[in-house]
């Protein structure tokens, strides 16, 4: 019989999520017999930083990277985002390429030498009004592009939650405000 080897995993949410949106592919790993690391980006879930305080992606992915900072030498780590948490992925696949096993993007945002967050950020801006009733912030100025987004329920219910099971759905309204 295979002797299992553990692996540690690391989630990292997508964009107006936080840590709690993991919780069922966590709790099957760990079940599993691995382990699991569930970051809160900068401003999200239960991280204390307000909104206000986050003036770049560097700041907002800090928890990522400062955890990988952290890591021993000689482990390396199966990372995992979903939708903007690929941003994160691709920083830290940067930074810390010899502490990662392997970067798994889970319909995330996959940054390249010819695809950049400003790119990215354009073509989401070009589509402001698929924001539904979200609400946008323009911190910096209405040319300058949102500087932070609340996702609105009606935005919830069709793009996001719209092919999960309704708990899914209940969870995310009442974490995420609106």
């Amino acid at each position: 019989m295979d002797e299992k080897i553990e692996k540690h995993f690391v989630l990292v949410h997508g964009a107006c999520h936080g840590a709690w949106c993991w919780y069922k592919v966590a709790t099957l790993l760990r079940s599993d017999g691995h382990k699991v690391t569930i970051l809160d980006l900068a401003a999200s879930g239960v991280d204390e930083k307000q909104v206000q305080e986050v003036h770049s992606f560097s700041v907002y992915l800090e928890p990522l990277t400062e955890f990988m900072a952290t890591l021993p030498e000689e482990e390396k780590v199966v990372l995992v985002g979903h939708s903007m948490g690929g941003v994160g992925l691709s920083v830290a696949m940067e930074k810390f390429p010899e502490k990662i096993a392997v970067a798994v993007f889970a319909t995330a945002y996959m940054l390249s030498p010819d695809l950049d967050l400003v790119t990215i950020s354009n073509e989401v801006e070009k589509k402001r009004e698929s924001f539904m009733d979200s609400q946008l912030s323009f911190d910096k100025g209405m040319d300058r592009g949102p500087t932070s987004v609340l996702f609105g329920p009606k935005l919830m219910e069709s793009k996001l939650y719209q092919l999960s099971p309704p708990e899914a759905s209940t969870i995310g309204h009442l974490i995420i405000p609106s």
